[in-house]
């Protein structure tokens, strides 16, 4: 009788642990979580704003190998509900109070298999967000735990609008996609989702330790599923009871503004562990990098070597100069003769012959700055690991207090990725070592941030994202880039966008170039956040110019920070507080914009003054994006002034109380009628990603290719070379690419008509193996059999030719009745021993085949 009432009751407990969701709400009551066992034991959440719907019913669950799937066949053992307050303060960020509180919900979940199978999983409700994790307690003959995958759903109505990059276990350094819900694949997190509702949802991680970086994958037309970055040999976590993972985390707003405040990743890390801070100061910071991208410099010794004593002596001079904190010395080491090849093998101790690491570290102190360390790993991680502590041993002997680490470059060992749990490992040896030895870390090519900075404040900021140095030699990033990184990748943490260009068209040719105008430039000191800061260009750039000194007085750390204006890749415009003064960052995409600001976040009953760097009148995109205007307004917390940016624009504002009078200073109102006629005559203006319209006979028509062009310059396929418009500099649009090999295009005209030139555009790019065509040859015929040679056009490329070229490549001849025409491009081959990877394979890129 006993033991049937016992197991009576317990079954009837999973009954009801089954039929009735368990639920709790956020402090604020406008978020409420729900948590049940269905019939099969499959644990499931879902999550409401009010009585919308954010999260559908999703399920949980992790994989073991050798295990019954953690996934089924379980009954809620014992559960509690607790609710939490501990408001804390950042060493440095957006704002320094932080919110810390929730509700917390901790599921005890078992299974009465033999043997016994346990699993606990916690969440944590915050007003603006969920974060959930699994714990796998002690138990019975369960000592290594080989995860397979973790089966952690996101179930939404497939109505979302989306903005991610793609699946990459390797590399951030992606462009975002706006796209809608059902055109999303495997993504990288944090992916950012307009719900049909309004609202807006942002999926990631927190406190990632000794675990794998998680993607998202498609399950069926509206769920996202986690999939763990492997080991090499496909488990994706090692590990042994008791083990916790990271948190999994959605970020909720009402609008996209919203988003930018939230402090939830923080708050799901453990606290400040390094009891002296005082070492750890954020700064902006000039250095020897840039001149490297602009090929002016070389990082390995030679005799362009840019990491030299003399070099970086007239860096850390103008740092000092300009109340600059730090600069960063890239190439100072032996060893960079080895990066990009099989195996890169650089020594972390042993400068060149032209640098003085103890003397610059030295004069840097003396003059107020801090040298900034480098370490360029290319993936060779056993190699790094080998050298790393004589390195930070060497770098705090120097009283080098802050670090760039790198990893561009394929994973040792082989099969490796670098968003696994080794590598995850790694980045956080590196992290807690540089600690130990007082060292800021920047990294770059990094794991992704996941809250970390709150336990080690040292890790200041990191890429993981595609940053300023893109524009240093591809199509480079388009405006609405920087619009986008806010409300994606800036969610999860501080990045090292590297911005400060002045000289926007830095390549003559016209190939490369920064998207931006240089106001915008300014702005991204306010809107893309860094606790380290690069003004990133060459410092002669800097010289004597106006806008640097917004740039030596922004702040790398705030008080508080409000949103005023935000569409994800589209606009944002933020104000942050530094004591009693105010910064304002503007940015739009690709369309010139107007917007409002108000300054409502001002004090009342004091004026202030508005120091404005703005676009200009005579400021264009294509034709003048370096020119900007400087204007002082005087405002108070009543005053309202418009906004106004061109194409890839923006507007950087300092806003100090006024204490004295300002000679020249406008009031708002008068600044307005300043600017009233700006917009209108940037619509009229250059526009980033415009095209050069060209009108011809072949226009449009049918035209065929032998053989077809390479799968990833293919464009929109063969109508590209005939579709009225002509390809900029950026090789990877409207242009074909055809590799190691000759090509054909025959055009059918129709119809008969009179055609007396035919012209056929190339393009030249040495630094991207892509050359001229030796020959081009043009033949004409009316019946697509008989063709008959009209002109042919040759061409020999030397070493002295500039990197990009584009050459048109022409025939003339006496009128004709054409139908059909045909152009043969004949191909170098290989590169010629000249070239920097001689013998290598030649890419011919083609455009337009304009036919008259």
């Amino acid at each position: 009788m006993c033991r049937f009432f016992i197991i009576s009751c317990l079954f009837v407990f999973c009954l009801q642990s089954k039929a009735s969701p368990l639920s709790i709400q956020s402090p604020d009551k406008s978020l409420s979580l729900f948590v049940k066992v269905d019939s099969q034991g499959r644990p499931s959440y879902w999550l409401n704003s009010e009585d919308t719907p954010l999260i559908l019913p999703s399920t949980l669950g992790i994989s073991v190998k050798g295990e019954i799937d953690f996934n089924r066949d379980f009954v809620i053992n014992d559960y509690r509900i607790d609710t939490i307050n501990q408001p804390w303060e950042r060493l440095w960020g957006e704002g320094k109070q932080v919110e810390n509180h929730y509700t917390s919900l901790s599921i005890n979940l078992e299974k009465t298999t033999t043997p016994v199978r346990k699993i606990n999983i916690e969440f944590r409700l915050f007003n603006d967000g969920l974060g959930f994790r699994y714990i796998l307690p002690k138990q019975p003959e369960l000592s290594e735990i080989l995860i397979m995958s973790e089966n952690s759903e996101f179930t939404l109505s497939g109505e979302e609008i989306a903005w991610w990059t793609p699946q990459d276990f390797d590399s951030y350094e992606h462009i975002h996609r706006q796209t809608k819900f059902s055109d999303v694949e495997a993504v990288n997190t944090p992916i950012t989702l307009k719900l049909p509702s309004g609202h807006y949802v942002s999926i990631h991680e927190a406190a990632l330790t000794d675990y794998a970086g998680m993607t998202l994958v498609k399950k069926g037309d509206a769920t996202l599923v986690s999939e763990l970055v492997p080991w090499p040999d496909g488990i994706k976590v090692k590990g042994s009871a008791p083990l916790t993972t990271p948190w999994r985390t959605i970020q909720f707003a009402e609008n996209a503004a919203g988003l930018i405040n939230s402090p939830l990743l923080e708050n799901l890390n453990l606290p400040n562990r390094i009891s002296d801070t005082s070492w750890i100061k954020p700064m902006k910071y000039v250095g020897i990098w840039w001149g490297m991208h602009m090929r002016k410099y070389t990082w390995e010794a030679g005799p362009k070597h840019g990491a030299t004593t003399e070099n970086t002596k007239a860096y850390i001079d103008f740092a000092a100069r300009h109340g600059i904190g730090g600069v960063l010395v890239e190439g100072w080491n032996k060893g960079w003769e080895t990066w990009h090849t099989p195996l890169n093998q650089q020594d972390f101790t042993q400068a060149y012959d032209d640098f003085d690491l103890l003397e610059l570290a030295q004069y840097a102190k003396h003059n107020g700055v801090t040298l900034i360390g480098h370490h360029e790993t290319g993936g060779n991680i056993p190699e790094y690991e080998r050298q790393l502590e004589d390195a930070f041993a060497l770098y705090r002997k120097a009283g080098v207090h802050a670090l760039k680490t790198g990893y561009a470059g394929a994973m040792r060992p082989t099969g490796t990725y670098h968003h696994s749990q080794p590598m995850v490992n790694h980045y956080r040896h590196v992290l807690t070592l540089a600690a130990d030895n007082q060292i800021m870390l920047n990294a770059h090519e990094p794991i992704k941030p996941t809250g970390l900075r709150r336990t080690f404040p040292n890790m200041m900021t990191r890429e993981g994202g595609r940053g300023m140095e893109w524009n240093g030699w591809s199509k480079g990033n388009p405006p609405e880039h920087t619009v986008s990184l806010p409300f994606t990748r800036l969610l999860a943490g501080p990045m090292d966008y590297t911005p400060g260009i002045f000289d926007i068209r830095f390549d003559r040719q016209g190939q490369y170039r920064i998207h931006t105008t240089l106001a915008r430039q300014l702005a991204h000191y306010v809107t893309l956040y860094s606790p380290m800061q690069m003004a990133a260009d060459m410092v002669e750039n800097y010289i004597d110019h106006a806008a640097f000194t917004f740039i030596e007085n922004v702040p790398t750390s705030w008080d508080e920070t409000q949103v005023q204006h935000a569409e994800i890749g589209d606009y944002y415009v933020v104000a942050r507080r530094d004591g009693q003064k105010w910064f304002v960052g503007a940015t739009t995409d690709e369309h010139p914009r107007q917007l409002p600001l108000n300054f409502s976040f001002l004090l009342e009953d004091k004026q202030y003054v508005a120091r404005i760097y703005s676009d200009g009148d005579d400021t264009d995109y294509t034709s003048n994006p370096e020119a900007f205007e400087y204007v002082n307004v005087v405002v108070n917390k009543h005053s309202e002034i418009p906004l106004v940016m061109a194409s890839g624009g923006g507007v950087a504002i300092e806003i100090d109380p006024l204490l004295d009078k300002h000679e020249g200073t406008l009031n708002a109102q008068q600044y307005t009628q300043k600017v009233a006629h700006r917009l209108a005559s940037f619509e009229k203006g250059g526009h980033f990603g415009e095209v050069i319209k060209v009108h011809h006979l072949a226009e449009n028509k049918s035209v065929t290719l032998k053989p077809t062009p390479h799968r990833n310059y293919s464009d929109d396929g063969a109508i590209t070379l005939i579709d009225g418009e002509r390809g900029s500099a950026d090789y990877t649009s409207q242009w074909l690419g055809f590799r190691n090999i000759d090509f054909t295009a025959t055009i059918d005209l129709g119809e008969r008509q009179k055609v007396k030139q035919i012209s056929a555009g190339f393009m030249q790019s040495i630094l991207h193996s892509i050359m001229f065509p030796t020959a081009v040859t043009f033949d004409v015929s009316s019946d697509n059999e008989r063709f008959t040679t009209v002109g042919m056009e040759t061409y020999e490329t030397t070493a002295d030719v500039p990197d990009f070229q584009r050459k048109d490549f022409t025939a003339e001849f006496s009128e004709q009745d054409v139908r059909y025409i045909r152009v043969t491009a004949t191909s170098l081959g290989v590169l010629p021993d000249w070239h920097i990877r001689p013998g290598q394979e030649v890419f011919i890129f083609a455009d337009e085949i304009i036919v008259n």
